[in-house]
């Protein structure tokens, strides 16, 4: 039944004079990750490795495409905007990337690596969301992400944290989406930094 509502509800709407708040012409969009000129004043982990990983199949991740959800139906995506790169890797290439220049481990690599790491970085994607109201009237994102700070030899969990960032959409549309995202998704990185700082200035090993 939402299914039949949730259709009946777009032909309404794609047959009015508002069709460009969702979809516009074809474009691509990248995020837009920003240098951190946070000081990391941590020693205690400068002669370790950390692995960063991804853990979850998050679907709105896991694709070019651009969810969005209305009120409390079921997800959509934009028809003619994509993301230039798969989420999952652009979050993944981004965590690494920060990391490594707060300069807080000796190194930071991916689960590929052939490095053997002394720390492992789990994350798993819970929300990379942009939503509307009901109404059409308001939007807004939400990017959610959990952390785990595990010991590699012993696999013993050491810390874990879910860090969130809720922003209002930039506007009605796609690229308002993709803004305010981005925006988020660049605060999520850089609390992440801030909780492997506070965390390395304890007793880890």
């Amino acid at each position: 039944m939402k299914r039949v509502f949730l259709y009946s509800f777009i032909v309404l709407f794609i047959s009015g004079c508002s069709l460009q708040t969702l979809v516009g012409a074809n474009n691509t969009y990248q995020f837009d990750i920003k240098d951190d000129p946070q000081h990391y004043s941590s020693a205690g982990c400068k002669k370790y490795v950390l692995q960063v990983k991804n853990i979850d199949s998050y679907n709105p991740i896991l694709s070019r495409s651009i969810y969005y959800s209305i009120g409390d139906y079921e997800l959509a995506t934009y028809s003619k905007s994509n993301w230039q790169e798969i989420p999952s890797k652009t979050i993944k290439s981004s965590l690494i990337q920060a990391l490594r220049d707060t300069k807080i481990f000796n190194d930071v690599v991916s689960n590929r690596s052939s490095v053997q790491p002394d720390y492992v970085l789990e994350y798993s994607v819970e929300d990379f969301m942009q939503y509307f109201s009901e109404d059409m009237k308001s939007s807004d994102v939400d990017v959610k992400i959990h952390f785990k700070f595990i010991d590699y030899r012993s696999s013993k969990l050491l810390y874990s944290t879910t860090i969130e960032k809720k922003l209002p959409s930039a506007s009605l549309d796609a690229i308002g989406g993709v803004k305010s995202i981005s925006s988020a998704l660049d605060d999520v990185v850089k609390q992440s930094s801030l909780w492997l700082d506070e965390r390395c200035k304890e007793d880890t090993k």
